[in-house]
């Protein structure tokens, strides 16, 4: 493969990463709107996924070198992230997602990159660009906008479905500093597969009456819980294709165009409208993320 069709193959697994990430929280809004919990679908999704990395992880482990088991000191941060990173951003999500449109779920969550900021800029740990803190008020401004706040509009969705987003979104930053700070030495697959079994054990502890009265799902149902397994692990095989092929700053950038592909689907799948301050609100949270991403300390 020669470097331009590497480039151009690079920057297709990024946008169908970004296609397969937005599908991801359009499918889950719609199996939690068909009368399956956000609990008993995270086990059920979580515990698929888990399998799937597993058959992976070992398909692929002679080859990448990796040990079957974490080294020693990877053993309490795989535990964090799989707890705080993965589970909690994902549990979060969902039990939003009960209470709002996937549109501003998705907004909400995409906010991470700015939590990062405004927590680097709270406590002085690291400087903090001009771009990064103009990244910050147009993402203030555009989640304003999103949750009309202004023109004496009133607040839409519940208030704890606000939190639950917020939340969301900042433990998912959680996810990308603790990653990169704690787990960055250790093998990629076999930190995903341990994340992932990290995150289903604690979703089974969240959800202990899933085997006593588990959901009672119907056959047209079935299928789409199914492409939502898939769609939990593919984006994360094409996302890592794709940083291989033409790097993570490029692949971060193309990522970001997975927050208007959630709003376009959310519209098109599940008849979730938005108002023109909406879009532009979608629209200064994306430029800010870009900003972030573009302009990185």
């Amino acid at each position: 493969m020669n470097e331009s069709t590497r480039f151009r193959a690079g920057y297709f697994l990024a946008l169908a990463s970004a296609l397969f990430y937005a599908l991801q929280v359009v499918v889950n809004k719609y199996v939690i709107s068909s009368g399956v919990t956000a609990r008993d679908e995270l086990v059920i999704v979580y515990t698929g996924s888990t399998v799937v990395l597993l058959a992976v992880f070992l398909l692929q482990r002679k080859k990448s070198g990796a040990g079957l088991f974490p080294e020693k000191r990877f053993g309490i941060p795989i535990i964090v992230q799989g707890v705080v990173g993965c589970c909690f951003t994902s549990f979060f999500l969902f039990l939003a997602m009960e209470r709002m449109n996937a549109g501003i779920c998705s907004m909400l969550l995409y906010l991470c990159p700015i939590y990062v900021c405004i927590f680097f800029m709270a406590t002085g740990i690291r400087k903090i660009s001009f771009y990064n803190k103009l990244a910050v008020v147009l993402a203030f401004a555009g989640a304003v906008l999103v949750l009309n706040l202004v023109g004496g509009g009133s607040l839409k969705w519940s208030a704890a479905g606000i939190l639950l987003g917020l939340l969301s979104g900042i433990c998912y930053a959680f996810y990308s500093v603790h990653a990169d700070l704690k787990l960055k030495e250790m093998p990629a697959m076999q930190m995903l597969f341990y994340m992932y079994l990290v995150a289903m054990a604690a979703f089974w502890v969240l959800n202990p009456g899933f085997l006593a009265d588990p959901p009672r799902i119907p056959m047209t149902l079935a299928p789409v819980i199914l492409f939502a397994v898939f769609l939990q692990v593919m984006p994360l095989a094409l996302i890592n294709l794709s940083i291989r092929m033409i790097g993570s700053n490029k692949t971060t950038v193309i990522a970001t165009l997975e927050l208007p592909l959630t709003v376009l689907l959310a519209f098109f799948i599940l008849g979730e409208q938005m108002t023109l301050l909406q879009v532009l609100g979608i629209g200064l949270v994306l430029i800010a993320v870009i900003i972030i991403q573009i302009k990185k300390d």
